[in-house]
Order: structure tokens, then sequence, then C-alpha cells
């Protein structure tokens, strides 16, 4: 039992870790410093860790205590879902963009690049 309460406190401290994260995350994901949303990520993956050790731990008859922790956690999660969706939306703006500009950058390429003659070699000397 004290094993699961560590367990949801850890999990309680992640979670508000990735709430913490997910708000210093501009909307503007040019303006965000190198890192931070691999940093979300590593948190996310820490947090599933620790998931899977308190489903292995059990999920039944929680404590009083455990019931309290869980709430708290709810009432994070309720706040971090507008937040992780604004980071999700704003992140697939930014691929996009990326995706479009390398499409453009694509159709000029060959802009002067002198036309081929179908494999055959002629000789400009004369």
């Amino acid at each position: 039992m004290d094993t699961r309460t560590d367990g949801l406190t850890e999990f309680l401290t992640q979670t508000q870790a990735i709430y913490a994260q997910a708000q210093s995350i501009d909307s503007d994901m040019d303006k965000n410093e190198a890192g931070q949303l691999e940093q979300l990520q590593d948190l996310f993956d820490s947090r599933q860790e620790t998931i899977e050790a308190l489903s292995a731990a059990g999920t039944d008859d929680w404590s009083n205590d455990e019931k309290a922790t869980i709430d708290d956690i709810q009432q994070i999660e309720i706040q971090l879902q507008p937040l992780l969706k604004r980071v999700h939306e704003q992140f697939t703006v930014q691929m996009t963009r990326l995706g479009q500009a390398r499409k453009v950058s694509g159709q000029y390429a060959g802009a002067y690049r002198q036309p081929t003659s179908g494999g055959s070699f002629i000789d400009q000397r004369k």
C-alpha cells in the first residue's frame, strides 16, 4: 500500500511537471527553445512508466489519502487537456508550414539548370 501511495505521489508530481512544461511552451513554435517539446515527451514517457508500475501494484481499494491524491491528479488533468490540445494544434500547423516550404523550394530547385538532351553529349566547342 505504501508503494502505491508513493507511486501516486510521483504520478502527481510528474503531472504537475507536465502541466508546467505545457504552460511554458509558446503557441508560436518558432519562439520556443530547442528541446522543449522533447522534454515534454520525456515527461510523458516517465509518467507512463509510473502508470504501468501503479497498474502492476493493483488499483482496487484506494485509501482516503490516495483518493485525495487521485482527485488532485484529475483536476490537473482537466486543466492540462486544453494546453496539450493547443500544443498539438500549433505543432501540426508548424509541420504543415515546413512541408509547404519544402514543397515550394522544391519547385524552384532546377530553375537555373541547363535542359538535358536525352542522355546525349553535345560538344559546344568549335
